[in-house]
């Protein structure tokens, strides 16, 4: 292999199903059902349903970003590229390092949440225990299986998402349809109406807005493959938007059908209850549906761990190729064309930070302080990249005032409220995620005035050319 075969991913070895579910796969929508919309519930409560219609709305103004990029833009540093290109090498960098930190993050604390949290939980539901130790042997055995499929190349870690990810949704859309048309189940438009019916009235849609926003985020997924996908500028567009439009279907339907199966007035315990898509399956479809629908939800997090992890190395990839990182992370695999040291990096660590975590504040913290980590750092990366985006629309002389210009002006109002209703009234230790972010920004500074003039001039340059 030459140097610069050693440099390269396999080009056109994805196509358009599979980038789509790797966006699907970094929203999780069965694991978001026991994370994500869980904590969005315990503020929006009964009008929880509400509060996914407004978040998809504010949603797609970030998700336009994504697009509108896409159109020009492709490679395995995603938001990386698209800043360094849409506005200066120096801001992309910076952009890059953020998106780095919250896919590491997401991965971290996805693993620690169902080692310590969600299956541990789930085996106290059916009347049983754990030993105190078992999801440090849990989490090794999910980050041997990132490791195992990401290790492999692209196209095995996608062909598991996209069959597993096909058989998710058909088995959540059965199981929301089945609870909707329960006799228990009281359907009511209300859920979609009144504001009134959660936590101090549009306070609590508001933040249960910005929390159910967040579980859509992972749609822009599809764009560190762009090295690797056929026809990038045109596919990796659509899959982003496919997956968008999935993921708001499901979350919509979802959400209605926990909503009403629970009971709009009764959804304070919803959000205390570990597991209540389960409890609800159970209860209105059977115990067999019930296990179903776990396995999936298991299944979903562990996808929603390898997506992020796939996104992450190639992200270090294209760092290490442009000299911002150590040179051997570019290194790719003679056979699999992966990333494999910095897959082989990402893996060691991820499980180091999953398990200091876990034993200096307890796995249910350890998940919350890396949640919020991961969350904040991509919401300032989203904010960079929308100011990059009306810049590199003018420079093109393609500038259009709405998806160029108020689109990514909404898209950076909501991200901010985003960041301040997630560390809001930061309780520790929540409180040290957006302090371990701002470390990090600085770290990020200084490595980047530690770069020579030749290396921020190649920074995030390279484009697969237009088909």
């Amino acid at each position: 292999m030459t140097e610069m075969e050693n440099q390269s991913l396999k080009s056109g070895s994805v196509g358009f199903w599979q980038l789509t579910y790797q966006s699907i796969s970094l929203v999780s929508p069965a694991g978001a059902m026991a994370a994500t919309l869980t904590g969005a519930a315990a503020y929006a409560l009964g009008a929880l349903p509400l509060t996914y219609i407004l978040a998809i709305i504010a949603a797609a103004f970030t998700i336009n970003t994504t697009v509108q990029f896409s159109r020009h833009i492709a490679s395995a540093g995603g938001f990386y590229n698209y800043v360094s290109q849409g506005w200066a090498s120096k801001p992309g960098i910076l952009t890059g390092w953020l998106f780095v930190l919250s896919y590491f993050m997401v991965v971290t604390n996805a693993i620690l949440f169902v080692a310590g949290v969600f299956i541990p939980g789930l085996v106290s539901y059916f009347h049983g225990s754990l030993p105190s130790y078992s999801w440090l042997i849990i989490m090794a055995l999910m980050y041997l299986f990132v490791w195992y499929f990401a290790y492999h190349g692209i196209r095995p870690s996608l062909q598991y998402s996209l069959w597993t990810g096909a058989v998710e949704i058909l088995v959540l859309v059965v199981v929301a349809v089945g609870i909707i048309i329960s006799p228990h189940t009281h359907n009511t438009a209300e859920v979609f109406t009144h504001p009134s019916l959660a936590l101090h009235g549009w306070s609590g849609v508001g933040i249960g807005m910005i929390l159910a926003m967040f579980s859509m985020s992972g749609s822009s997924g599809a764009v560190t493959l762009g090295e690797e996908a056929h026809q990038p500028h045109r596919l990796i567009r659509n899959a982003v938007m496919t997956s968008f439009g999935f993921a708001a279907g499901l979350f919509i339907l979802v959400s209605y059908a926990l909503t009403t199966g629970w009971g709009p007035a009764k959804m304070s315990g919803f959000a205390s209850a570990s597991i209540p898509g389960v409890i609800l399956a159970r209860q209105d479809l059977g115990l067999i549906v019930g296990v179903i629908l776990l396995l999936f939800i298991i299944n979903s997090l562990l996808a929603g761990s390898l997506a992020p992890q796939n996104s992450l190395v190639r992200m270090v990839f294209a760092f290490a190729r442009d000299g911002v990182l150590p040179a051997p992370l570019k290194k790719v695999h003679p056979q699999y064309r992966s990333p494999h040291v910095a897959v082989a990096w990402a893996t060691v660590l991820g499980f180091v930070i999953s398990l200091v975590a876990g034993l200096l504040f307890g796995p249910f913290n350890g998940f919350l302080v890396l949640a919020t980590i991961s969350s904040v750092a991509l919401f300032v990366g989203h904010i960079l990249a929308n100011i990059a985006l009306p810049i590199y629309y003018r420079r093109r002389h393609q500038f259009r005032w709405f998806a160029h210009g108020v689109a990514p002006i909404v898209s950076t109002i909501l991200v901010l409220l985003g960041i301040w209703f997630t560390i809001y009234p930061f309780p520790w230790p929540v409180v040290l995620g957006p302090i371990i972010v701002a470390l990090w920004i600085l770290f990020g500074l200084w490595r980047i005035s530690r770069l020579t003039p030749e290396q921020i001039a190649r920074a995030g340059q390279f484009n697969v050319p237009h088909s």
